[in-house]
């Protein structure tokens, strides 16, 4: 799996060479170290930001920047947390609202609906990877810039698997039964999170990237392929090495899952 980006925040760390006004997202965590990794990320995307270590300044950082349409924050800070945090970036902004993407490592139920509620247009679960972060920035920003609102995460469902991701609650309320279990839908959601991002993921790294054994990882994977949801593909230049790919049947799948917990979360909104 490709490397994560480990929690990370400073006033003014990320924001590069790039002049201020122009800069349309903020980064909030209390995490310097965090926060210098998404600079050198992001600065490789031509994406530029400006970061904020804490909220309070996060918060003068916005009332003086009309040009900031994304919030990237984390819940759980000194002072304010994310969602209070939300609530007042809200209050600041009389024009064009700022869209809230969530950084959490211990996403809850509770939280999650709360910043929906707020607007929130995507949930990503610590350790971030710097290809998924880019990618829901992007989104953000073709959102801000349609000056779409309403029911953004839910048209979603890579987004809303993250956030299942990180929730604690029964899965067979949302996930269709597959072989292999919540284990092999976790493998099925890396791909299909990967293929979202544009990367190409090879058996070796989706079985290391699992947390278990080869052996095991291997008898899930095959049960993915019994069930039609994943196919192999040998690399024409590297003979060791197979690619993955979903399905037509497998992408169909994560859609319906994404569905069935958007359904979940709109009956609790």
């Amino acid at each position: 799996m490709p490397t994560a980006v480990r929690a990370g925040g400073g006033h003014g760390a990320c924001d590069g060479s790039w002049a201020m006004r122009d800069v349309a997202v903020i980064v909030v965590d209390d995490d310097k170290e965090f926060l210098l990794e998404v600079r050198e990320g992001l600065a490789l995307e031509n994406l530029p930001v400006v970061c904020a270590s804490s909220p309070l300044s996060a918060l003068d950082i916005v009332e003086q920047n009309f040009a900031i349409r994304v919030l990237v924050t984390d819940l759980a800070m000194p002072d304010l947390d994310g969602l209070e945090l939300i609530r007042r970036v809200g209050e600041l902004r009389q024009g064009p609202q700022i869209l809230p993407i969530i950084l959490t490592g211990n996403a809850s139920l509770e939280n999650s609906v709360a910043a929906l509620r707020m607007g929130a247009v995507d949930f990503l679960q610590k350790p971030v990877e710097i290809a998924n972060l880019v990618a829901a920035i992007r989104r953000a920003l073709d959102l801000s810039v349609q000056k779409r609102r309403a029911a953004t995460l839910f048209d979603d469902p890579l987004s809303l698997l993250r956030l299942l991701d990180g929730l604690r609650m029964d899965r067979k309320r949302v996930l269709p039964r597959i072989a292999g279990g919540d284990a092999a839908w976790e493998m099925l959601l890396d791909l299909a999170m990967a293929q979202a991002a544009g990367r190409q993921v090879s058996v070796s790294a989706l079985c290391a990237g699992v947390g278990t054994s080869t052996t095991t990882a291997l008898r899930r994977l095959e049960a993915l392929e019994q069930e039609g949801l994943v196919e192999r593909h040998p690399d024409p230049e590297d003979r060791r090495r197979v690619w993955l790919q979903l399905t037509h049947k497998g992408g169909a799948s994560v859609r319906q899952a994404g569905r069935r917990f958007a359904e979940t979360l709109r009956a609790l909104i």
